[in-house]
C-alpha cells in the first residue's frame, strides 16, 4: 500500500502485476515487480544455504534467519522514509523469504505464513473430510491449524492495513514485535530441547 503497489511477500501476486501490465505494454510497471521477486528468489536461497530445516529443529539457522528479518524491519522502521522504494520492497522481500522458511510448521502440520491460499486449502479440505467421515486423526489438526492461520493472515493482513493508511510512521511496528516473539520462542524451544539433552 505505501511502497509502490508491489508485494513483498506474495510473489505469486507480484508475477501477476508483471504479467498484467506487461499484457497491457507497461513494460516499465511490469518490471517494478523483479526486484522484489529475486530478493525474495535470493532469500529463500540464503535460509536453504544456512540449512534451515524446521522439522529437524535447526534453531541456529532459523534464529539467524529471525535475527535477519528484525534487523532488517528494525532498519525500515526508523529510516524508512529515507530509503526508496526500490530498495525498502526488495529488503522486506528478502526477510519474508527467511521468515516463510523458518517457520513453515506447527507440529507435523505445514503451513504458509506468507501466502494464504494453501493455508485455506487445507483448513477446508480438513473440515470437508471430517465431514465426509473419515476418521485420520490428522484431520482435526489439519483444518484447525489451517483455519487459526488463516484468520491470523486476515487479522494481520487487517492490522498492517489499518497500520500503514492511519499510523504510516509505525506500520512496522507490529510486524517489529511479531519478529520479536517469534525469535524468543526459539529460543525458549532451543533451551528445552538442550535441558532435555
Amino acid at each position: 500500500l505505501a511502497r509502490g503497489h508491489i508485494f513483498a511477500n506474495a510473489q505469486t501476486g507480484n508475477v501477476v502485476l508483471f504479467g498484467v501490465r506487461a499484457a497491457a505494454g507497461n513494460w516499465a510497471a511490469a518490471c517494478r515487480t523483479l526486484p522484489s521477486i529475486a530478493a525474495y528468489m535470493c532469500g529463500v536461497a540464503v535460509a536453504r544455504l544456512l540449512r534451515v530445516r524446521a522439522e529437524r529443529r535447526t534453531f541456529g539457522p532459523t534464529l539467524i534467519c529471525q535475527a535477519s528479518e528484525f534487523l532488517a524491519l528494525l532498519l525500515l522502521f526508523f529510516f524508512g522514509r529515507f530509503i526508496a522504494d526500490f530498495y525498502a520492497v526488495p529488503l522486506i522481500a528478502f526477510s519474508s523469504a527467511l521468515q516463510s522458511i523458518s517457520f513453515s510448521n506447527i507440529g507435523p502440520w505445514q503451513f504458509n505464513s506468507t501466502m494464504t491460499t494453501s493455508n485455506l486449502s487445507h483448513a477446508v479440505s480438513g473440515w470437508v473430510r471430517l465431514a465426509l467421515g473419515e476418521s485420520d486423526p490428522q484431520l482435526r489438526g489439519e483444518a484447525i491449524v489451517g483455519s487459526v492461520i488463516w484468520l491470523c493472515f486476515a487479522a494481520g493482513a487487517l492490522l498492517g492495513g489499518i497500520c500503514t493508511l492511519r499510523l504510516p510512521v509505525y506500520a512496522l511496528l507490529s510486524a517489529v514485535v511479531l519478529v520479536i516473539a517469534g525469535m524468543l520462542l526459539i529460543l525458549q524451544a532451543s533451551a528445552r530441547l538442550l535441558r532435555r539433552r
